[in-house]
């Protein structure tokens, strides 16, 4: 092809060129499946959303079922039930970190060390000192650390020294801020510590150039060396391995950080390593920038605890959920929002809204309300003779000690409003954010009646209600007790996995609770034809399980009564938002509006061979109009590119009606 075949293009020699034409606009559909959970956990990051792809991940950051909060149950279930990625949010006790209560909440450990740089030591001593590491996030689950510092010698090689200068042989460039234990001549027969301050290069007698390592002292006479400086030396650099275990007899962890530096200028300082890296430890205050091994042998050094940790579920409250800034005044997007500098600090829900891949949001615990469990009596049994007597006088009943403090649930017809408001604040941020589902727990125990009185206060197709709380078993429960947990959680993993297998259009209903062995109330089929108006989605109990039997919004417009289609429309905004940034500051011209217009139909053409949308034909199932009469030349000069989309989304089948005749001659037949 001719250079002319190129436009915008310039061409030279012969060779391979990059074409800097755009590419032309195409968009895909984007997944609404990942879903959010917000709760209570005894351990893992606060107010931070952590991404996991498996329960065994959500293991790994927040523990199992330990604590008192409902969240590890959510979380499960959304796995159980074929959800493949979500957002974890632990939230935090109040107050917040860095008030002190946050900070002695956090287990500290200590290790003794030494240093080469203590006030009023004099050059080549080596002063005990001890260093701080504190559990990483707050919670009694850090006391049972333990921290193991070894330290390693390795690559020995033989280098002439002169002055602070050390010879370094081919291949041998160990990096500025290593330490050096270094024999020869008036050292220790064990040898004595160096700390590598740069490298540089020097030219010897004979003009060549050599690279050298610049001590931070000669290796001879000073610092109490006995004899003459010694011409050659050994030295082999030695660096920190640490390994932290966590004793956790549910879920050990163990973690092993190799090859570590002891000073600031190593490329891997231990405790930049450790603040980076690590999920269990994070050095606490500042570490001394000459750190040793405790002796010249290497010995290694194990930590001790010095504070054992707090789990402060006490503090947990409505504003842990909620965070001080109201929904109106939150940024609207992704996560860039959260590093602008003008944004407020959010928290709880308020941050986890602000994960722009998260297109269902689940707070298992929003009804938590904390109270001291009540010590519980117990009548010692009586003594029973072998005749036929009245039995003894009782003794004084015997008092057992408290159970672990646990979190109670806001009482569902005495606490109502407060229940409703914080609903009512969750559903306000999802239609701030129009981005994600809120999937409501209806709260428990309400009678059908009440449900329509709370049902009242909603009206938002951003919003989905579950009903009733369901009751399954820990899987490490030797007693086989049933938990009550709320049926979002499972919810949610019904519509990630039927988004993944089906798509969008399809309803997310019809499937089993996995791991449900109970419900907290039998709701019968009177009940469910009054819910079901209502908008409310029912785990309705079968031979088989618990069978969610809706997939509705609480919204009052017809147009959005169906989950599938509020999420429909989520997506193409998105879509459409997103991709279509590349249009920006492109000419507008004919071409690009066809563009445009035919990225559009391109989408949406695939949508409606999926069964998105009803119609039977394209031109039933949705328009695309991209002309010179939506962009007339005044609309033009403002800068715009207007479109108009119109589709007709596909309604899920609920009711399935038969009718059975019978004629004279006794043939069945069904219409």
């Amino acid at each position: 092809m001719s250079p002319a075949g190129f436009a915008g293009l310039r061409l030279g020699a012969p060779g391979v060129y990059r074409d800097a034409r755009r590419a032309a606009a195409s968009f895909r559909p984007v997944r609404l499946d990942v879903a959010g959970f917000v709760g209570v956990a005894p351990r893992g990051p606060v107010d931070e959303p952590v991404a996991v792809a498996r329960w065994s991940d959500y293991q790994q950051y927040f523990g199992g079922f330990e604590g008192p909060g409902l969240l590890p149950h959510a979380v499960r279930a959304f796995f159980a039930q074929g959800g493949v990625r979500a957002h974890v949010l632990r939230v935090a006790p109040l107050p917040r970190a860095p008030h002190p209560a946050a900070e002695e909440a956090c287990a500290l450990h200590r290790i003794t060390l030494a240093r080469a740089d203590a006030p009023g030591a004099g050059p080549g001593s080596a002063t005990p000192c001890e260093i701080g590491l504190r559990a990483r996030n707050e919670g009694s689950w850090g006391g049972r650390l333990s921290v193991r510092w070894e330290f390693t010698g390795a690559g020995q090689f033989e280098a002439a020294v002169t002055g602070r200068d050390l010879a370094l042989p081919e291949g041998r460039t160990p990096p500025a801020g290593s330490v050096l234990r270094v024999r020869g001549a008036g050292l220790p027969p064990a040898g004595r510590f160096f700390r590598i301050l740069e490298l540089a290069e020097r030219q010897d007698a004979s003009g060549q150039r050599r690279r050298v390592a610049v001590l931070d002292r000669p290796p001879g006479g000073d610092g109490g060396v006995v004899g003459a400086r010694p011409p050659t030396v050994e030295a082999e650099p030695v660096t920190a391995t640490v390994t932290v275990a966590d004793g956790d007899p549910a879920h050990p962890r163990r973690e092993r950080f190799a090859e570590l530096g002891l000073g600031p200028a190593h490329p891997r300082y231990a405790a930049s390593v450790l603040a980076a890296e690590s999920l269990l430890v994070a050095p606490d205050g500042p570490w001394p920038a000459a750190l040793l091994p405790p002796d010249a042998f290497l010995g290694s050094a194990l930590s001790r605890p010095v504070r054992p940790g707090a789990d402060r579920y006490e503090g947990i409250g409505a504003d842990s959920f909620e965070g001080p800034v109201p929904v109106e005044l939150l940024p609207v997007g992704g996560a860039e929002s959260v590093e602008d500098p003008g944004s407020p600090v959010a928290f709880g829900t308020d941050r986890m809204a602000l994960v722009p891949e998260v297109g269902l949001l689940c707070v298992p615990d929003l009804l938590w309300q904390y109270g001291e469990a009540l010590p519980t009596t117990e009548t010692p049994p009586r003594d029973v003779g072998a005749r036929f007597a009245p039995c003894p006088p009782t003794s004084a009943p015997m008092t057992l000690h408290p159970a672990r403090p646990r979190g109670l649930l806001l009482d569902s017809a005495a606490q109502l409003p407060e229940i409703i408001r914080r609903q009512q604040r969750l559903v306000a941020l999802a239609e701030r954010q129009r981005r994600f589902v809120a999937l409501l727990d209806v709260p428990p125990g309400l009678p059908v009646r009440a449900v329509a009185r709370w049902r009242a206060a909603f009206d938002s197709s951003y919003a989905a209600a579950y009903h009733p709380w369901l009751g399954v078993v820990e899987p490490d429960d030797p007693d086989r007790l049933a938990v009550q947990v709320p049926p979002s959680g499972f919810a949610a993993g019904i519509i990630a996995a039927r988004e993944r297998s089906l798509g969008l259009p399809w309803g997310p209903a019809n499937a089993l609770a996995a791991g449900a062995v109970t419900a907290v109330q039998r709701l019968g089929d009177a009940d469910c034809d009054e819910l079901h108006p209502l908008g409310i989605d029912v785990f309705r109990a079968e031979r088989d399980g618990y069978r969610l039997a809706s997939a509705r919004t609480l919204s009052r417009d017809p147009d959005y009564v169906q989950l599938s289609v509020r999420r429909l429309m989520t997506m193409l905004r998105l879509v459409l938002d997103r991709q279509a940034q590349g249009l920006a500051f492109e000419p507008h011209t004919p071409q690009l509006r066809e563009e445009l217009r035919g990225a559009v139909v391109r989408l949406l053409r695939g949508l409606y061979r999926n069964g998105a949308f009803a119609g039977d034909s394209e031109d039933e199932a949705f328009f695309v109009r991209c002309d010179e009469r939506l962009n007339p030349g005044w609309s033009q000069g403002l800068g715009r590119l207007v479109a108009e989309i119109g589709v007709a989304p596909a309604h899920p089948l609920e009711y399935l009606v038969l009718r059975i005749a019978q004629d004279a001659d006794g043939a069945v037949a069904v219409t």
